[in-house]
């Protein structure tokens, strides 16, 4: 069995008081049972000396999986694409982006190349089946949807990662973390275009994620993420296509949201699989932020971590 979360962390910086950072340790090893994957989404770094060069975000991660370990959970490794300055959206200067963080005594990440910010990933067929021809890597970063679009009125947007993990019995997973363009939008006209740039944003995913199956039926791969979207809504449709399904989808009707926006229930968080993994898999949803008591101290984030166990699937490279 293998676990895997995602996690908006609402724009997490290396600075953050060292009161949130325990708080998301907690929450992390604790209430998610330290899952061997994580994906995070609103990892910050402020502006660099160079304003038009990449933007990494070491000591954010380093500092989050200090908090993981100090509350008992693995020191994590960690991996990211660093954006461009001001070239992925959200808070002015803090140049938010995705990331993955990984129990190495766990999953194995192989390192492939060097991507920069601007470079995307392809699929190279090794022995047969697919992997990525950068690991990790983004997925078509200078694409309008995800670069923006004056012509379409289209901001530039967080990039998507791909990565490719092993497993410690050699069976193989990719793991392709979104962070949607956002929902806020201040006139109707406004609206219309952020729900057309994650249509577009969803639909170059689901092809990419495609054409990994294509290569392999039983490729083992997640979709995972704040996708900005709800059930039903067109944007998942257009990842799931008819290849992948939401875990969230199997939960009890009414627990399946992830934050509350003016104090009702949103369902912003999904994990998608494909369909090795979805015999058997199983997420859970602890609403540790979204149901937070008025009157207690602020949440760690303004949204919940969505968890998975994914079961043993067949690596027919192996097999």
């Amino acid at each position: 069995m293998l676990s895997i979360a995602t996690f908006n962390l609402r724009n997490l910086g290396a600075d953050a008081p060292p009161a949130r950072l325990a708080q998301l340790g907690v929450i992390i090893a604790r209430d998610l049972g330290s899952p061997d994957i994580l994906a995070v989404q609103e990892i910050m770094a402020e502006n660099p000396p160079s304003p038009d060069g990449p933007v990494p975000a070491d000591p954010t991660y380093q500092a989050l999986s200090a908090a993981v370990a100090g509350a008992g959970g693995p020191r994590y490794d960690f991996r990211e694409v660093p954006p461009l300055a001001h070239q992925d959206g959200g808070m002015i200067g803090a140049n938010i982006r995705v990331g993955l963080l990984f129990d190495p005594l766990r999953v194995h990440f192989p390192d492939r190349g060097h991507a920069g910010p601007t470079d995307s990933t392809g699929i190279r067929i090794n022995g047969g089946h697919p992997s990525l021809t950068l690991n990790p890597g983004r997925i078509a970063p200078l694409h309008p949807a995800f670069a923006g679009d004056g012509h379409h009125h289209w901001a530039p947007s967080r990039k998507t990662l791909a990565a490719e993990f092993e497993l410690q019995n050699g069976q193989r997973l990719f793991v392709i973390v979104c962070h949607f363009k956002s929902m806020r939008s201040l006139t109707r006209r406004e609206e219309d275009y952020t729900k057309k740039q994650r249509h577009a944003q969803a639909e170059i995913v689901h092809n990419f994620a495609a054409d990994l199956l294509a290569c392999d039926p039983r490729a083992a791969i997640v979709l995972l993420g704040d996708l900005n979207d709800v059930p039903g809504s067109k944007t998942l449709k257009l990842l799931k296509g008819d290849l992948f399904h939401n875990l969230l989808e199997d939960l009890p009707r009414g627990r399946g949201y992830t934050r509350r926006h003016g104090g009702r229930p949103q369902t912003l968080d999904h994990i998608l699989v494909s369909p090795a993994l979805r015999g058997g898999a199983t997420t859970h949803i602890p609403h540790i932020n979204s149901d937070a008591a008025p009157s207690a101290p602020e949440p760690a984030s303004d949204h919940d971590p969505v968890l998975a166990t994914l079961p043993a699937w067949v690596d027919l490279d192996r097999a």
